[in-house]
């Protein structure tokens, strides 16, 4: 029974097959047209059956060459509208544009360096770091082709894609990185430049004007309004909370108190809390390098100072404190250099700044004392003067004590103690121009 029924099925199988054969010949003579006569040939093998069943009918057709001219458009709108019409990635349209416009002013900018005069009168003064520039009109006019390039990129692709343009390669970013010494990664990269240049123009500015001579009352003025431009600047370019952290790195502020607070080694919350008081202070009162100010402005920068001070001390506590006011305070730097060449400990140096802090406040309780004749305080003033000189000696020994009395900074406080009027000192500042920018 079984027997049976596997042959049944073997002949309806069979037929099957050669009615599908049958099937596939007559379409082929069909598709042959009428006055084409399909062959007669002997029935074909199976195999043969089957490989004529799976013949696919290929047309070829004659495709014309593309040639790049086909794109090419002195108009870069039409040049990069074809572009995209033929499905180039935005990406490879933003370097091939940016390309062609790099090599075309690139030669402007090669045409006008060739032209510009060669420096020759090596004698002349000024800014050694100029001197290897270009002259401040070529400078201009390479900054105009420079501009003019990022119109051109900006309309084409608005703001997004000229962002993406300027976006520094990965290597770019690790050199910036490892130039600047601190982590800038919560500025976008493609803002970089645009701090790199300004703090560029900042520094030139203020340099060029601490290059005038001593500075005046106007000159500060000059020179805060440039510090709060640049301040104004970099606000518009960052959002607050970035414009606070990149204070904390590159502010002329935050700069000075690195080399300030040398030896005070503050944490980050401390360095945070001083640099608040310190950045309110500067932004009001701060002073460059050989800076001369009246004697009322003086009486007045030395009572913010005092306010300024005593906003850091409740921030840091009283221990805290004074530990930071002798590390940043250029006296004891001063006679803290002295002790270490004599081979004396640093408890030595804060016993002579204490010393001098008491010798201090003695001269001035006597200066304030109305039922003193002028004789008086001359005579008591000499009096704590000599002895102050005494101590030191005994602490120093007699060579340290002489280096000291040497020392512009220690000659200065050891003969305002004998005076009825002391002359007003402008201690040396520890000042950074500017800080540069994250070189992106």
């Amino acid at each position: 029974m079984n027997l049976q029924r596997l042959l049944l099925i073997s002949i309806v199988a069979n037929l099957v097959c050669l009615a599908g054969l049958f099937w596939l010949i007559t379409g082929q003579q069909q598709s042959a047209g009428p006055s084409q006569a399909a062959p007669v040939a002997a029935p074909a093998a199976p195999s043969q059956a089957h490989d004529q069943a799976e013949a696919v009918e290929r047309i070829v057709r004659e495709v014309e060459p593309f040639h790049w001219s086909q794109i090419e458009s002195n108009d870069y709108k039409t040049y990069v509208k074809n572009l995209r019409d033929i499905g180039c990635p935005e990406e490879t349209i933003r370097d091939l544009v940016k390309q062609d416009l790099d090599k075309f002013y690139d030669q402007r900018k090669a045409d006008i360096l060739s032209k510009a005069p060669a420096r020759k009168e090596y004698w002349k003064t000024g800014n050694p770091s100029a001197l290897s520039q270009p002259s401040g009109a070529t400078r201009s006019q390479l900054a105009q082709l420079d501009r003019e390039k990022n119109e051109v990129l900006g309309d084409l692709f608005g703001q997004q894609g000229v962002a993406a343009i300027n976006r520094p390669s990965p290597l770019a970013r690790a050199r910036s990185q490892a130039k600047s010494g601190y982590a800038m990664d919560f500025i976008p990269e493609e803002t970089k430049a645009e701090l790199n240049t300004l703090e560029r123009e900042f520094g030139s500015q203020l340099l060029k004007k601490m290059a005038q001579g001593a500075s005046d009352a106007q000159d500060m003025a000059e020179i805060r309004q440039m510090r709060e431009e640049r301040d104004g600047r970099i606000a518009n370019i960052l959002t607050p909370d970035q414009k606070m952290e990149y204070d904390l790195r590159k502010s002329p502020t935050a700069a000075n108190l690195r080399l300030q607070m040398d030896g005070f080694d503050p944490s980050e919350d401390e360095f945070r809390d001083i640099f608040a008081a310190r950045k309110s202070f500067d932004d009001e009162y701060g002073v460059v390098p050989g800076a001369s100010i009246s004697p009322v402005d003086a009486e007045v920068r030395q009572l913010a100072e005092q306010e300024m001070s005593e906003q850091i001390r409740s921030s840091l506590g009283d221990d805290r404190f004074q530990d930071y006011m002798r590390q940043t305070d250029y006296d004891y730097k001063s006679i803290h250099k002295i002790t270490e060449r004599q081979g004396l400990g640093e408890n030595i140096s804060a016993q002579v700044y204490q010393m001098k802090g008491g010798a201090e406040e003695l001269a001035r309780e006597i200066r304030m004392n109305p039922g003193l004749s002028i004789e008086e305080q001359q005579m008591q003033l000499g009096q704590i003067r000599n002895e102050t000189s005494r101590s030191i000696e005994s602490m120093l020994g007699g060579q340290g004590a002489v280096a000291l009395q040497n020392q512009a900074g220690g000659r200065n406080w050891l003969n305002n103690l004998g005076r009825v009027n002391p002359l007003p000192i402008v201690k040396p500042t520890f000042q950074v121009i500017t800080s540069g920018a994250p070189n992106p």
